[in-house]
């Protein structure tokens, strides 16, 4: 159980591993997005009345005990560190932009504290000069390897571009000897487009445990960055702390510790695909479970640890 000294401010905490946490991790809202008083909230605060402290969470109630609060970006409500340090003068509050910044999230632009303010994603903060905290995953998920990795390969995720290229990239792991499981959500509305990818297309996501469930079925898993992107994704904790191999296209990821050739293939850029002499050749490496130092790095503590003033 995480401490109670700590409170995460996250969009929904239902999603996830977060009800792993379940004890310090609150919505920002005490009453439900899709509502009437939603949207009064919602004019309170584009009209910049106070009033709007009025509907925030239950997290309100533990301010007092709290040594720190850790709001993640979709989470941020203008005014929040305000509120906390009015309740609450010594308690530390930081922004922890768990996705990367664009045209549509500018959450940080709103924090009044720009040495408070830290990002998962490398790119971002030399870009908006922000401090850099790794994210993390629950050490007690750990599994370990056993036995030989199935030649199985499972992504599901948004569409984001992404169709085309993934559909050649299935063809190609296919052709090397793995059996795929490659499934997109999109919004297109593009008959062509759809068409074009009618085989891997899912109607709805997954609940995380239904998720998680399949990706342990299988030896490898898939992390197609976005362009410009270069924080670590889910799908590799995933592939860390469920002993999977992963195929990426993160191409920072070599800067990391735990990287090694064996566990960790890393695509070309796009569009080009990988040869199949390559990849032929790490799915003949075996698996190399990761140690224990690469586990607690990842940790909520040791990512609780990362935020300091």
């Amino acid at each position: 159980m995480a401490e109670r000294d700590t409170i995460l401010i996250f969009q929904k905490p239902d999603l996830y591993f977060f009800p792993h946490y379940k004890d310090i991790v609150f919505s920002p809202f005490r009453i439900p997005e899709r509502s009437l008083r939603y949207l009064i909230y919602k004019g309170l605060y584009l009209l910049g009345i106070p009033l709007c402290s009025v509907f925030w969470g239950h997290w309100k109630d533990h301010l007092k005990e709290a040594k720190r609060v850790i709001i993640f970006d979709y989470g941020y409500q203008k005014g929040m560190e305000t509120y906390i340090h009015k309740v609450n003068p010594h308690c530390q509050v930081y922004l922890f932009l768990w996705n990367m910044i664009d045209r549509l999230h500018k959450n940080h632009t709103l924090f009044t504290d720009p040495a408070a303010i830290y990002s998962t994603d490398k790119g971002d903060c030399r870009t908006y000069h922000l401090k850099y905290n790794h994210i993390f995953y629950p050490r007690a998920l750990y599994t370990p390897p056993a036995g030989a990795l199935p030649k199985t390969l499972f992504f599901l995720g948004q569409d984001k571009g992404r169709g085309s290229y993934l559909l050649a990239l299935k063809d190609r792991l296919e052709t090397c000897g793995l059996s795929c499981s490659i499934s997109l959500l999109t919004s297109s509305k593009d008959a062509d487009y759809l068409a074009s990818l009618s085989g891997l297309l899912a109607q709805n996501p997954l609940p995380y445990p239904e998720y998680c469930r399949q990706l342990k079925q299988c030896g490898y898993l898939l992390d197609v960055n976005q362009e410009g992107q270069t924080a670590l994704t889910m799908r590799v904790m995933e592939s860390i702390f469920y002993s999977k191999k992963l195929i990426t296209n993160n191409q920072d990821i070599v800067n990391y510790d735990f990287y090694n050739e064996n566990n960790i293939f890393l695509l070309p850029q796009q569009p080009r695909l990988p040869s199949q002499d390559a990849l032929s050749a790490f799915l003949d490496k075996p698996f190399l479970p990761y140690g224990e130092a690469v586990l607690d790095s990842f940790s909520f503590e040791h990512w609780k640890a990362g935020f300091t003033l």
